[in-house]
């Protein structure tokens, strides 16, 4: 297998990971946590059969065929007692004296979920090990959302921790694939993302920002940046649920891209707060304004059972002066806050 087709697969299967997290952000059964691990199983690990065992969250072992479809298990399969022995405090050894089966628990030490596979071929190290890492990824994923389900209100800390995460570590191998070929750009759109909205995180906005404001300093453009913070995010998520919280974000994200331009740059800092570096305006009043008015008519024409309101502040970046970008993202942030407290009294 050539490094091309080594980085190639490994930008799929990160791919298809960000994917199913984002699909499990949306499950809130766990037979649909458990269709979603198996065909992860299937489809990246190309598991042959599997054996799942969670502490706690699935009073029951699961077992999972070639296609990934789960299926109750009893105490009398192969597996079951090597898997409950590991939850029970065993061995953290990941190998079963099958050479063609493995067994994964999470966390490592003091596991609360156990997944025992097996395949019907041999496979060479470097293989046997990429199926570990998919494995546990695959388990601490699903592990994370059934925790979730059971506990509604842990919602964010337990998706969003799994997340970033998994988002650091396709930032580290999109870091190694930039220096093998020429995969760089696709690994790190991956890893840049902000899972719930599908705008830039705040690593992805100084990549592509920096990368314009360093354009606008060569060529003397005018440039800005907006500070945006959503209002009133804790009052929706206590009154009305971690769900309509998270749906009030991606509404400001909708409203915040349809008031800039494709060129410009917007990435959600985590939370509720947005920041956008725009290029070529000399006004940015005139992008807060079109936000006020796009907020106005999306509070006319939507039925949330929330009214979306956004403070946000703006500053006119100096081409000219060594000032760094994240100094101007600071000032930004800075205006929003004079705003919002202008708006309060």
């Amino acid at each position: 297998m050539t490094r091309n087709t080594e980085a190639d697969m490994e930008v799929r299967q990160l791919q298809a990971l960000l994917t199913m997290s984002r699909e499990l952000m949306q499950a809130n059964e766990p037979l649909t946590v458990l269709a979603l691990a198996g065909r992860a199983m299937a489809d990246l690990a190309h598991v042959d059969s599997a054996l799942l065992l969670v502490r706690g969250e699935v009073n029951a072992a699961i077992g999972f065929d070639r296609k990934g479809e789960p299926r109750k298990a009893s105490s009398s399969h192969d597996w079951y007692r090597m898997a409950t022995a590991r939850l029970e405090g065993g061995a953290g050894d990941s190998a079963m004296a099958d050479p063609r089966t493995m067994l994964v628990g999470v966390p490592t030490q003091h596991a609360m979920a156990v997944l025992a596979a097996g395949w019907t071929s041999d496979a060479a190290p470097a293989a046997w090990a990429g199926r570990q890492r998919l494995l546990g990824t695959i388990l601490e994923l699903s592990v994370a959302t059934l925790g979730r389900i059971s506990a509604r209100d842990s919602l964010e800390n337990l998706v969003s921790t799994q997340y970033e995460q998994m988002a650091g570590t396709a930032q580290a191998h999109a870091d190694e694939i930039a220096r093998r070929d020429e995969s760089e750009g696709a690994m790190r759109a991956l890893a840049l993302t902000d899972v719930l909205t599908g705008l830039n995180n705040r690593r992805g906005f100084f990549v592509q920002a920096e990368h314009l404001f360093r354009l606008a300093r060569r060529r003397h453009t005018s440039c800005a940046v907006i500070y945006a913070d959503i209002d009133g995010l804790k009052l929706v998520n206590d009154q009305l649920g971690h769900a309509a919280g998270d749906q009030l974000i991606r509404d400001a994200a909708a409203v915040l891209r349809e008031s800039l331009r494709e060129i410009d740059v917007l990435a959600r800092f985590g939370g509720d707060e947005f920041v956008a570096f725009v290029l070529d305006d000399a006004h940015p009043g005139v992008i807060l304004s079109r936000l006020r008015d796009n907020l106005h008519a999306f509070n006319l024409m939507q039925d949330r059972a929330y009214r979306l309101a956004v403070s946000a502040g703006a500053v006119r970046c100096d081409p000219g002066s060594g000032t760094a970008l994240f100094d101007y993202v600071q000032s930004a942030d800075r205006e929003m806050y004079l705003h919002k407290r202008s708006c309060l009294h």
